[in-house]
């Protein structure tokens, strides 16, 4: 049974948050938060776990004693994307945001039989908030979140798990130029795609412009609005948020809303049908929420890369004043990419703990020797291009006073490349090593070994490692006669800790 898969040895991980001070009323998103690193069983040799659901409860400042649910605002379990891409050796990008709960939704479990893929020394970002509607008068309430995690270790398993991958996608209102309120209060806008699009204002707790996005068609969009008093519904066309890589099916599904919610609902704009519809509690007195509904499935329901979607969320705001609003959903699909990794710790040790890459050539052997510190995410990108064995046969090219190694950004070259990131990189000097990403003008991937020199400074190329061993390999490379190459016949990892 696919019951007894899931369940048989489950394993929790439960979390304390830090102790936050309620001294006055908070709305959604302003109250006192703080970001956790999360590990789920062995830290120091990777394996694969499977998360099944997440739960918190609000306790007081001694973690046991019960305290007011309605002060839960927010928990968010984020993955570090590029490392969980590089680990699971994926061909697409992956979504940071693994799993949300919320005010009236404070425990969220996967269908039976499914999970989420993470490695056990794999970090995840517990992001915890809370806030307050309703108390006029805290008096300093001290208050804090116990987050249970409930996961299996792969090796327990009697039988497979299915795995499951995340995507998310927010409800969008248009801003205009003076942030206008006028048409939000109650009538349709234009539509277009399916979806209409209100022209409105950013709520004022949203930080800075955090909530805001430039959609396909260059609108200035805003997540995190202002609801006047009246019922408001907002389609939101979300094909572009979801991009869905393959044909799948949703098994799960958590939603995030604020206080005067009905309800939000995915559609699907090419059928007409709905995918999902969560419906929202509002409580008989005060302002929150008291229940929001998740939707899980064994069946699943199908989704489709040519099929366009939209975010549906309707509010009713009772009250006299604006209200502020959210509407996003978080969902959990058929992944059909997923291989399970042969040796998650050998591949872990090779990805991040290696202190040097061995590029093997025809002309003997050269060492770079990783520069974690300064470039971690270029490291790890080299790595995993390394482990694919992506720069075998690739030649080596003298360029003044460097050696290049290019290849060229095939189809299986490009499911091995991540985003890149905001790596500071080593200085570009003598004895430097240099990886450049693809580009517009030059699509292709080079590694620069910096002989001597002042070399070219080109923003696509970020210098991650420095010449160990090897130097005399390097120079007969370079000074080989007019039409003679080395050419690289693999490029190995280390293990152990890199070199700083």
């Amino acid at each position: 049974m696919l019951l007894a898969a899931s369940t048989a040895f489950a394993a929790e991980e439960q979390v304390l948050s830090k102790v936050y001070t309620i001294d006055r009323k908070y709305r959604s998103m302003e109250g006192p938060s703080s970001v956790q690193k999360v590990f789920l069983g062995n830290r120091t040799t990777a394996e694969l776990v499977w998360i099944t659901g997440i739960r918190t409860e609000m306790v007081m400042e001694d973690g046991i004693t019960p305290q007011l649910p309605e002060l839960m605002c927010h928990v968010n379990v984020d993955l570090d994307a590029n490392l969980h891409q590089a680990l699971f050796d994926l061909p697409r990008p992956v979504a940071s945001r693994l799993m949300t709960l919320s005010q009236g939704m404070l425990a969220a479990r996967l269908p039976p039989g499914y999970g989420f893929p993470v490695a056990s020394n794999e970090p995840l970002l517990l992001f915890t908030q809370v806030l307050n509607h309703n108390i006029e008068h805290p008096n300093n309430l001290k208050v804090r979140h116990r987050v249970t995690f409930d996961y299996v270790r792969d090796a327990d398993l009697q039988q497979p798990m299915k795995p499951l991958f995340n995507l998310g996608a927010s409800g969008m209102v248009q801003l205009n130029d003076k942030l206008a309120l006028a048409s939000m209060a109650g009538a349709p806008g234009p539509t277009h795609d399916g979806a209409t699009c209100l022209i409105g204002q950013r709520a004022p707790q949203a930080v800075s412009s955090s909530a805001d996005y430039v959609d396909p068609s260059g609108r200035h969009m805003t997540g995190h609005w202002i609801v006047p008093p009246g019922r408001q519904v907002n389609a939101s066309d979300i094909t572009w948020f979801l991009n869905l890589p393959f044909t799948t099916k949703l098994h799960y599904a958590a939603v995030h809303l604020h206080p005067f919610a009905e309800s939000l609902a995915v559609r699907d704009v090419t059928t007409g049908e709905y995918v999902l519809h969560a419906r929202a509690a509002n409580p008989a007195k005060g302002i929150g929420l008291t229940h929001v509904e998740t939707f899980t499935s064994l069946k699943g329901v199908p989704m489709y890369p040519d099929h366009k979607y939209e975010l549906v969320s309707t509010y009713n705001n009772t009250s006299t004043a604006n209200a502020d609003s959210m509407a996003s959903v978080f969902l959990g699909l058929d992944d059909l990419e997923f291989v399970r990794p042969a040796s998650l710790a050998r591949r872990s040790s090779a990805l991040f703990d290696s202190g040097s890459v061995t590029v093997h050539t025809t002309a003997g052997d050269f060492t770079a020797l990783l520069a974690r510190d300064a470039a971690p995410d270029t490291s790890i990108q080299v790595a995993r291009l390394a482990l694919a064995g992506a720069f075998n046969r690739a030649r080596t090219v003298s360029n003044g006073k460097e050696i290049h190694v290019t290849i060229a950004v095939t189809e299986p070259v490009r499911k091995l490349l991540e985003p890149t990131g905001g790596d500071r990189g080593l200085p570009l000097g003598p004895e430097t090593i240099a990886y450049c990403y693809p580009s517009a003008a030059a699509y292709d991937v080079t590694l620069r070994v910096i002989l001597g020199g002042r070399p070219a400074a080109d923003e696509r190329c970020v210098g991650f490692a420095r010449i160990g061993g090897g130097k005399n390999v390097l120079r007969a490379i370079h000074e080989a006669p007019a039409g003679v190459s080395a050419f690289v016949s693999s490029v190995e990892t280390s293990q152990g800790p890199s070199s700083r």
